[in-house]
């Protein structure tokens, strides 16, 4: 690990992307995360007329997709929004909000394929990226260390609201993309989840008025290059097994994990 010359990063190799990447502190993204929810007004992970059942069905799937997840910076938490809206985000330190619209729209496949999405953009850091180009480490330090007293608190906060607005650039979008179809393997998750959800945004479009697209179409790439990303990656899983505790993964004449001896498990929905 070569710690940058600015206090609060660092130069590391980060799995989910495959990369040495500079990065800002876990525990100042943490910070910066507690920030982000006072100034959005998001004081609880249960945001408007939330049932407990849409609760426990988020938080569930969440922790299995993060359990076969890259390794993460921190632990991650899940929350629903109640709004009709198809959409989800990543809050800096590891937050993800679902909102309701995508709960009544998604089977617990797409569900998940939608979390794995989210959980791409967090083993990828794209929020702390996000927020070191525009607004410089230095400003996000003192943010965090002022714990979101004083003006430049809000900055952070205009920050993301452009970032949720405009969305993350294609490759991050893409990226987190094959991170979902990974996850969602792994967890044992048919990773065709993330097609079919693509698909019925794909409805979605064409039975709405140009310009009113779901949300979480609009602020990313088009969604016929999504599919076909989608279906290249679940391609590849064809023919490999993995291991249910770890998450390691084997070609297809492996039986066993050669950590712990576990019985592998086939791909789900890559046969």
């Amino acid at each position: 690990m070569t710690f940058c010359l600015s206090a609060g990063c660092a130069t590391v190799y980060n799995p989910a992307t495959e990369r040495e990447e500079t990065v800002l502190d876990p525990a100042i993204e943490s910070a910066l995360g507690s920030v982000a929810k006072a100034q959005m007004g998001l004081a609880s992970l249960k945001v408007g007329r939330v049932t407990g059942e849409q609760m426990a069905r988020v938080q569930a799937i969440g922790a299995r997709i993060a359990r076969s997840s890259d390794p993460l910076a921190f632990p991650v938490q899940f929350g629903v929004i109640q709004d009709k809206t198809l959409n989800a985000f990543t809050l800096p330190g590891g937050t993800i909000y679902v909102h309701t619209g995508i709960l009544d729209k998604a089977s617990d496949d797409e569900l998940a394929a939608v979390i794995a999405h989210e959980m791409g953009h967090v083993a990828a850091r794209h929020v702390a990226k996000h927020l070191q180009a525009d607004l410089g480490f230095t400003v996000l330090v003192n943010i965090a260390a002022a714990a979101g007293v004083g003006p430049e608190s809000a900055r952070l906060a205009d920050s993301l609201y452009g970032l949720f607005s405009r969305g993350f650039s294609r490759r991050d979008e893409l990226e987190a993309d094959r991170l979902a179809v990974r996850y969602s393997s792994r967890a044992g998750v048919d990773p065709e989840g993330l097609v079919s959800f693509f698909e019925k945004i794909q409805r979605e479009e064409q039975e709405r008025p140009m310009g009113r697209v779901p949300v979480w179409q609009s602020t990313h790439p088009l969604t016929g290059d999504r599919i076909k990303q989608a279906k290249e990656e679940i391609e590849k899983l064809k023919g490999r097994r993995f291991c249910p505790v770890c998450g390691r993964e084997y070609p297809g004449q492996v039986r066993f994990c050669e950590r712990d001896g576990t019985p592998l498990k086939e791909k789900r929905g890559v046969r």
